[in-house]
């Protein structure tokens, strides 16, 4: 059998769902408790899932056991009018600054904002990014639109197909996500960002992929 993951299993589900978190197979293992390999097999359907691995799994990307083990991250087809459920009443939800987890990817920092809420088709995130190299950074792709708001400190955005674009504290960016980009803060101070994603009426429709770029193959993608 393949190492890939394969569609619909509960093992792409996972992958999926730590791609689209921005996390690494190491920091999941660190959030859960299972190790870095099992990982590995979990999401190449070479090892079962118990409920305690569903659980644990589960808290670490903020969803229920029971979206753990669903098979909702499928194609995205909407209901039909025969299956889909009455309306629901207006939801109204309050996330508060002392609950959130915080999350260390590199030099990036993350709050979610309502990360336990399902069913959305928005994502709110704090990030505070150190200074770095913007070679140094990790560029990343995904579905979606994205407004970023310069909370504090300054950032250059490098992003496929624009120059390179220095933002200030109040400054914002409304971007479409499937282009290579990444942000990192300048003047050897961290900028703090403010970043809303709209993911479109499916949730889980693409994922998350990253890449590194030298000036040379920065150079030749632009020029493509």
């Amino acid at each position: 059998m393949s190492g890939a993951p394969i569609p619909d299993t509960i093992g792409a589900h996972v992958r999926k769902l730590r791609k689209r978190q921005k996390m690494t197979l190491e920091r999941l293992s660190e959030l859960t408790g299972i190790s870095v390999s099992s990982l590995s097999r979990i999401e190449n359907t070479q090892l079962g899932m118990t409920i305690e691995k569903v659980e644990l799994l589960s808290r670490a990307f903020g969803v229920s056991p029971e979206d753990m083990v669903s098979r909702s991250l499928g194609d995205g087809a909407p209901p039909s009018a025969a299956t889909r459920p009455h309306k629901a009443p207006p939801r109204l939800i309050v996330d508060r600054e002392r609950q959130r987890l915080e999350r260390q990817d590199r030099e990036i920092a993350t709050r979610y904002l309502f990360e336990d809420s399902a069913n959305r088709s928005l994502e709110c995130m704090r990030c505070t990014i150190q200074a770095i190299s913007i070679w140094d950074s990790e560029f990343l792709r995904h579905p979606g639109e994205k407004i970023i708001y310069v909370m504090s400190g300054d950032a250059i955005v490098y992003c496929q197909g624009k120059p390179p674009t220095i933002l200030e504290a109040g400054d914002a960016i409304y971007m479409d996500a499937d282009a290579w980009h990444s942000f990192v803060a300048v003047n050897n101070q961290p900028v703090e960002l403010l970043v809303t994603y709209f993911h479109g009426p499916n949730s889980h429709q693409g994922l998350l992929e990253t890449q590194r770029f030298t000036p040379e193959s920065w150079a030749q993608l632009q020029a493509g």
